[in-house]
Parts: C-alpha cells; structure tokens; sequence
C-alpha cells in the first residue's frame, strides 16, 4: 500500500510538473505572436503603425522583398507596375510626373530574379488587381540564363493569392528571426534620428539607405563586376524557356490590353565589357534578336553618354556598376512615355525592331571600340577580376 501511495505521489508530481511545462510554453509561445504581431517588422500583418514604436521599417529589406512585395500588391492593387531585377527596382521612381494619370503605381523589381520569377509575379498582380492598364518592364541578360536558379526567398505558394498564406503567417508568427527583427524595430524606432528606411511605400529601394549600408564605392562597382562574372555568365545558356516567360506576358497583355513597355537595363559600360570579356558577346546580340522578333524594345545599353560616364567616387549616374539612379530611371520614363524628352540626352535609348536590329548592334559594336580606346584601365580591370576567379578570357568570341 505505501508502494502505491508512492507512486501515485510521483505521478501527480510529474503531471504537474509536465502541466506547468506546457503552460510555460504557451505563455512563451503567445508572447512571440504578439510581439510579432504588434511590432510587424516587415509589414506585412497589418497592425498599427505608431511613431516611435514601429513606424520604421529597417527589417523590411532586400531579404524580405519577394515577401512583403507579394503581400503589398494585395493590398495596393496597383494599375501600373514596375517589373524586373533590382536594377529597375533602385531606378524606376512611382511618383514620376508622367505617371500621375497611372496611378497606383508599385515597383515591383525583385533582386536577382530570372524571368519566371518576373511571370510569376505579374500572374499575381493579375489576380488581384484584373484592371491592371500598364506594365513597365526592365530586362537583364542574366534573366535569361538556362542555369539560372530560382532565389531560395521565392515561394509559389504566396503569389496569386489575395492575401497572406497561412504558412506565411505561420512563419513570421512563431518566428524567433521575427522576434529579434521587432526588438531592432522599435530600438530603430526609439532612435530614429538618423535612419532611413531600405525601401519606399511602392516599392522602390532607397539610394541613401543603400549607400550609407555599403561598403565604399571602388569596392562596390567591382563587386557588381565580380557578381556577375561569377555567378551569371560563368555559366551561360540563353534559354528558351526563360523566353517564352517574356513572351507569355507579352501574349497577355495583348490580349488584356494591358500597355506594356518594354527596355533594356542602362547598366554602365563595365558590364558589358564583363559579358564580352567572357565570349558571350554573341549571345548576348542573339539575346537582343530574339527580344526584337517578340516586341519593340527600347535599348538604353551600350556605350551612350549614360553609360559611358567615366567612374569616379562621384559618379551622378550610378550607384555601382550595374545599378544606374533614379535621374537616369527619370531619362529612361521621359523615353517610354514620351515626356519632357528634351531632357534625355539623344543616344540614349534606341526602340530596336527586326527592321533596325541589325544596324543597332554594328554600331553598339564599333562604340565599344571607341570606349575601350579610351577607357583600357576598365577593360583591364574588368580582365583582372575574371583571371582572379579563374574564368578564361575569350577575346575572339566578341562579334
């Protein structure tokens, strides 16, 4: 008898013992879902925003774009969008003057993304906004690589969708990542002297954010090289698949009439010498025959007086090599809408058709003669980061 009495005295112990586990857990469990829910770091829960508290946003950054873009297209519904990679995303402004009877407009450049990324996201805005009237749409060559692999930040199971998925829910809720990301939220907020948010309401990242988080610019306009030597055109198909994508949006937009415009990434002169220096030049040109055969498609690359700035700490065009600013975003918009194009300089931007397709890259080719004469401290320094990542140069692949 005593042996049971004993025993029924452990069992109660370890009962209450497991009871106050389990409540201890819920307590710590509820405590991370309403942190996370009040303080919304990313804003993407909705909940009050309050001055001092959690009106700034630092955790809404790059990382978390293809998140709270998706969860913001649901509630903006925008009649215009910005499509493309981060390149449009720095440069192409929404309040733009000759977009004030396109309103709302929404940038929607993802960083690093290759054209299904771009399809599926213009398939979300389609669902939630059906009276979508303009598409505004940058494409980079590296969009279009066979070899190019979804970013681990993309989901399919957040886009067309006409809110947030249980799962994202899930995952921001319960999240410990979240409950740090609200603590730096309201310590930003507390201090927000001098902070700038990463990126604006529609969209667009913040130049001022971007150079102040960076590192100094010599380094950044080589890293943007060296990224792209590295990771895109060390490995380089032209795919048709990732063609088709454009030509799936392209086909939809006739069809909605939906106005879709179309251009070509004015990033500097370094970066097409990185395509060159790595024997894609021709496929690269195939690339542009191939965009003209689909649609007319403005041409801001090349060797213009944009892109040919000479580089220097002060450079007014770029924020490195491969991301061009907002007043050149403005020249590239004054070009597609045909706006105060007094102000765009008159060899920037060409619309390339099957007709002058040719043409154009003769004399692309014979620009880049020019450049290279006179800017061989670039084509070096372009040739040096590739031999340092062991990529061979390909001299007799240029045309």
């Amino acid at each position: 008898m005593s042996y049971d009495k004993s025993s029924q005295f452990k069992e109660r112990k370890f009962s209450r013992f497991i009871r106050t586990v389990q409540t201890n857990c819920v307590v710590i469990l509820l405590f991370v879902v309403l942190c996370n829910w009040i303080v919304d770091p990313y804003g993407i829960l909705n909940s009050p925003s309050l001055h001092g508290f959690n009106q700034l946003k630092p955790e809404k950054n790059l990382l978390r774009s293809r998140l709270f873009k998706a969860i913001e297209i649901t509630w903006i519904k925008p009649k215009t969008i910005f499509l493309g990679s981060s390149r449009i995303e720095f440069g192409l402004e929404p309040t733009h003057p000759s977009l004030v009877n396109k309103q709302p407009v929404y940038n929607l450049g993802l960083p690093g993304p290759s054209m299904y990324e771009v399809m599926r996201y213009f398939q979300h805005v389609l669902t939630n906004q059906h009276q979508l009237k303009n598409v505004i749409l940058g494409v980079d060559f590296f969009m279009f690589n066979a070899f190019n692999e979804i970013q681990p930040a993309f989901s399919e199971n957040r886009l067309e969708k006409q809110g947030i998925t249980l799962k994202d829910l899930l995952d921001v809720s319960l999240s410990l990542d979240t409950l740090q990301a609200s603590k730096n939220t309201v310590l930003s907020n507390l201090d927000n002297s001098n902070f700038i948010s990463p990126y604006t309401s529609r969209g667009r990242r913040s130049e001022i954010y971007y150079l102040q988080t960076s590192k100094p610019f010599s380094d950044r306009y080589k890293d943007s090289i060296t990224g792209f030597l590295g990771a895109d055109y060390k490995n380089y198909y032209l795919s048709s698949q990732q063609l088709n994508y454009l030509k799936f949006i392209i086909n939809t937009c006739q069809q909605r009439g939906i106005d879709l415009k179309i251009f070509i990434s004015p990033s500097h002169a370094a970066q097409m010498e990185a395509i060159r220096i790595v024997g894609l030049w021709q496929e690269f040109e195939q690339w542009k025959r191939e965009l003209s055969k689909m649609a007319p498609v403005w041409d801001f690359s090349g060797y213009n007086s944009i892109t040919s700035e000479p580089v220097s700490n002060g450079m007014k065009n770029y924020l490195d090599s491969s991301h061009y600013r907002k007043n050149v975003g403005d020249l590239v918009i004054n070009c597609l809408f045909s706006y105060q194009e007094e102000k765009v300089p008159a060899d920037f931007g060409t619309l390339i058709t099957p007709a002058n397709v040719e043409a154009h890259l003769t004399k692309i080719r014979a620009d880049r003669e020019v450049w290279a004469e006179k800017n061989l401290h670039i084509v070096n320094l372009v040739q040096d980061l590739a031999l340092a990542q062991r990529i061979p140069i390909q001299p007799g692949k240029d045309n």
